[in-house]
Parts: C-alpha cells; sequence; structure tokens
C-alpha cells in the first residue's frame, strides 16, 4: 500500500493505488523503486529470488498497463511519437535486463555478477521513470485535459481489475 488508496478489484486481481492514471504508475514506480533498492542489498539467494519474482510481477502489470494504454496515449493524444517509441524500447531493454538477472540467479548465465546488473539495470529503468514522470506524463496530462484523463484512468482500472493471477476463470 502507497498511500492508503489501494483499491483490489476482486480476488487474485491486481491491485492499484492513486486517483487517476498518472498517480498510479507513479504509485507503481515507488514499488518498483523500493523493490530494486531491497534487491540490490540483498545477499542471500533465496531472498533475491523472492524479490525479483516480485519484481518482475509488478513490472509486468506496469508495462501492460503502459504499453497497451499509456504510449499510445502519449502518442496519439500528446503527439510524441518518438518519445513514445523511445519508453517502447527501454521497456523491452529492462526486460532483457530481468531475464539477464533470473538467468545470473538459476546459474544458466556464467560470467556475470548479480550485483552489478541490478545496479546497472536499476540506473536504467530509474532514467525511464524520471523521463516518464519528468517529460512524458506532464505532457500527457496537458494534452489529456479533464476528460480524458478521466477516461484514461477508467480504462486503467478496467484493463488492471481484468488482469488475474488466479486460474482462468
Amino acid at each position: 500500500m502507497i498511500d492508503g488508496n489501494v483499491t483490489k478489484a476482486g480476488a487474485g486481481s491486481v491491485p492499484f493505488a492513486g486517483n487517476n492514471a498518472i498517480e498510479i504508475l507513479e504509485n507503481d514506480h515507488e514499488v518498483v523503486k523500493g523493490l530494486f533498492g531491497r534487491l540490490a542489498e540483498a545477499e542471500d539467494p533465496a531472498e533475491r529470488s523472492s524479490l525479483l519474482e516480485q519484481l518482475k510481477a509488478v513490472l509486468t502489470v506496469h508495462n501492460a498497463t503502459e504499453e497497451n494504454l499509456v504510449y499510445p496515449a502519449v502518442r496519439f493524444a500528446a503527439g510524441r511519437t518518438k518519445d513514445a517509441q523511445t519508453l517502447y524500447h527501454q521497456q523491452d531493454e529492462a526486460k532483457q535486463g530481468i531475464w539477464e538477472l533470473d538467468a545470473i540467479l538459476k546459474g544458466s548465465l556464467d560470467g556475470e555478477d548479480f550485483g552489478s546488473r541490478v545496479a546497472e539495470l536499476q540506473k536504467a529503468v530509474l532514467a525511464h521513470v524520471r523521463k516518464e514522470e519528468e517529460t512524458e506524463f506532464p505532457h500527457l496530462r496537458d494534452a489529456l485535459k479533464g476528460k480524458g484523463l478521466t477516461k484514461l484512468t477508467e480504462e486503467v482500472r478496467e484493463f488492471r481489475t481484468k488482469l488475474r493471477f488466479d486460474s482462468a476463470q
């Protein structure tokens, strides 16, 4: 819970915190930062594995939300095509970095230092977060104004409500 404003849509569904789409994503960023900080400090292999699994889960939901709803809005509503493409590319690189960390922990990627790879990935992800929060989200907020942001927020909540972690029904 970030600020006491966590909504959970039902058993097995994804929680979200925030009053609008941008706040939800910014709160996700805080969770990601916290997990990276803990992962960077962890030395126990079991703890590293557990934290990496949590990070993968959070990033999966967060990235899916941005890739399916937010980046198209950045591209079309805010008119920032090149910037949206950069954000997609950065997320792809982060996914590869997460895979590499997982491979290091599982022993299938020899010669790589887990701690230095975490630091490198953390630095890249934090730069991505800064770009979103300092540049793209303000442009998006300006482009969408009140009703557009309300619609995007509804879409984000609906999308995340439909994401399920339990068995399909």
